[in-house]
Parts: C-alpha cells; sequence; structure tokens
C-alpha cells in the first residue's frame, strides 16, 4: 500500500537493495530482500532480509511493472539442448 498521509510516510524505511533470493513458501514464490537501512537501527554493515510472499500472477505483474520502468525488455527464451546442437 502506498503512502497517503504524512504518518504514513513516517512508518516507511527506506535503504539500499544489496541483494535477493527466491524460493517457494506454501505453494507461492517468496522473495527475498536484502537491504542496508538508512533508519540506523542496524548495527553497521548489518544487512536487513524481508520476505515479500507472492502468487505467481503477481510476481508476474511485478517483473513487467519493472521491466517498464527500466525500459527493458525480457530475455528472449533460451533454445533447448536439442536446437542448440542442430543450430536451429
Amino acid at each position: 500500500m502506498l503512502a497517503n498521509s504524512a504518518s504514513d510516510i513516517d512508518r516507511e524505511t527506506y535503504g539500499i537493495l544489496v541483494g535477493w533470493k527466491h524460493g517457494e513458501f506454501a505453494g507461492k514464490f517468496d522473495l527475498q530482500l536484502q537491504t542496508k537501512q538508512s533508519s540506523g537501527h542496524l548495527a553497521k554493515g548489518e544487512v536487513e532480509t524481508f520476505h515479500v510472499v507472492m502468487t505467481q500472477q503477481q510476481a508476474t505483474v511485478l517483473a513487467n511493472y519493472l521491466f517498464r520502468i527500466a525500459e527493458q525488455h525480457p530475455p528472449a527464451p533460451r533454445k533447448g539442448r536439442l536446437a542448440r546442437w542442430f543450430g536451429r
């Protein structure tokens, strides 16, 4: 949810994305975002991990949104092993 008032903004934290990975949780995607926070509540150099659990549909919408705002295109599908062997 986006901030709608000054009190909502006060509860937001800002940081730099330093890493990510994904897994599965209860049949959904578990996107783990690793950040270094600017708020100073962590020890110096400590990395915080946030888990964002989403459906496949939500992951697809997020991926398409990120490609669009970065003005990039999704990578082309990789050819199968036989197609690579036979040059197709």
